[in-house]
C-alpha cells in the first residue's frame, strides 16, 4: 500500500506530475541558467533562493557588490548548507557576494511557559546542532553565532560593504521570533529585506493560527510606534504574479523600510517606461 499511497498523493496534488518530475531531473542534473531553474522551483529550497537571489538583485541595481543574509534557527544545518548553494549559484549569476550568517542557540529550543511559543507542538531541546560537524561542513562559507537570540542580535552589525538583505525565519518560537525581529531595524540594510518564514504554515497537528508562533511575532512587530510612525512594515510579498502558486508563496514576505535614506531610488530595469498608444 506505500507505492499506492504515494502515487495517490503525487498524482492528485495541484502542480501537474510532470512539472513535480521535471523538477526532481532538474535538481539532479541541473541545467539551464540558475534563475530560469530557481523561477521554476527546480532548486532545493526556492524559498531561500529566491529571497537570497532577490535582494542580491536589488543591492546590485542600488551598487552594492556583497550584501548579508541570514538564518535564525539553524538547527542541524541542512538550511544554512543549501544557503550555500545558492549564494555560489547567485555570485556566477549576478556578481553579487553573499555573506551568510547563521544564528542559534547550539543547545536546542529553550524551555518556556509561554503559550504563544506553541509548546504544545515544539518540545524544549528539539533541533540540537552539531557544532563540529557542521563548522566542518561549512569550512567557513558561512558564519555560526552561538546563543541566546534574543543577546546574539543585540551588537550585531552587518559590514559596512555588505547591507543586511534577507532573513530567513526558522525559530518556531514566538519568543525567539520577537528577538530575532531586532535585526530588521539595524543600521546597515538595504532598503526593502527579503524574509522567509517557516512556521507561519502547517499541517492540522500543527494547529498555527494567528495570534500565537511566529505570525504573533509578526503582528506585534508591525505595531511598535517607532514602526507606525515612519510608516516601515513587514509584510506578505505580493510577487507571484507570474507563477502559479506554491504553498511556500505565504512564507515570503518583505520588510519596507520607507524611512530609509535610498527607499526612493529606482532600481527598476527600465529607468524610463513608456507605453505608447497602440496603432488603430
Amino acid at each position: 500500500m506505500g507505492f499506492v499511497n504515494r502515487f495517490v498523493d503525487i498524482s492528485t496534488r495541484s502542480t501537474p506530475f510532470r512539472t513535480l518530475a521535471m523538477r526532481k531531473l532538474l535538481i539532479r542534473w541541473p541545467i539551464g541558467d540558475y534563475i530560469v531553474r530557481l523561477t521554476a522551483g527546480a532548486v532545493v529550497r526556492p524559498s531561500y533562493g529566491l529571497c537570497l537571489y532577490q535582494a542580491a538583485e536589488s543591492a546590485k541595481a542600488l551598487g552594492f557588490t556583497s550584501i548579508t543574509a541570514i538564518e535564525v534557527g539553524v538547527a542541524g544545518g541542512n538550511g544554512l548548507m543549501n544557503m550555500c548553494k545558492h549564494a555560489e549559484e547567485i555570485k556566477k549569476a549576478l556578481g553579487v557576494e553573499i555573506r551568510l550568517v547563521g544564528f542559534d542557540a547550539g543547545d536546542g529550543l529553550p524551555t518556556t511557559s509561554d503559550p504563544r511559543d506553541v509548546t504544545y507542538y515544539w518540545p524544549a531541546g528539539s533541533f540540537k546542532m552539531d557544532r563540529p560537524a557542521l563548522e566542518k561542513r561549512l569550512a567557513g562559507r558561512a558564519e555560526l553565532v552561538i546563543g541566546d537570540v534574543a543577546d546574539t542580535v543585540t551588537d550585531w552589525e552587518a559590514p559596512a560593504d555588505a547591507p543586511l538583505g534577507a532573513v530567513l525565519f526558522d525559530l518556531d518560537l514566538y519568543s525567539s521570533t520577537k528577538s530575532a525581529l531586532r535585526l530588521l531595524t539595524k543600521t546597515n540594510v538595504l532598503p526593502r529585506i527579503w524574509c522567509y518564514f517557516d512556521d507561519i504554515l502547517g499541517y492540522p497537528i500543527n494547529a498555527f493560527a494567528d495570534g500565537s508562533g511566529e505570525r504573533e511575532a509578526i503582528r506585534e512587530f508591525n505595531l511598535a510606534p517607532e514602526r507606525t510612525a515612519m510608516r516601515d512594515i513587514l509584510s506578505p510579498a505580493r510577487v507571484f504574479k507570474a507563477r502559479n502558486p506554491e504553498w511556500w508563496h505565504q512564507q515570503i514576505f518583505l520588510y519596507h523600510r520607507m524611512s530609509h535614506t535610498s527607499y526612493n531610488t529606482n532600481i527598476s530595469p527600465d529607468k524610463v517606461q513608456e507605453r505608447p498608444l497602440a496603432a488603430a
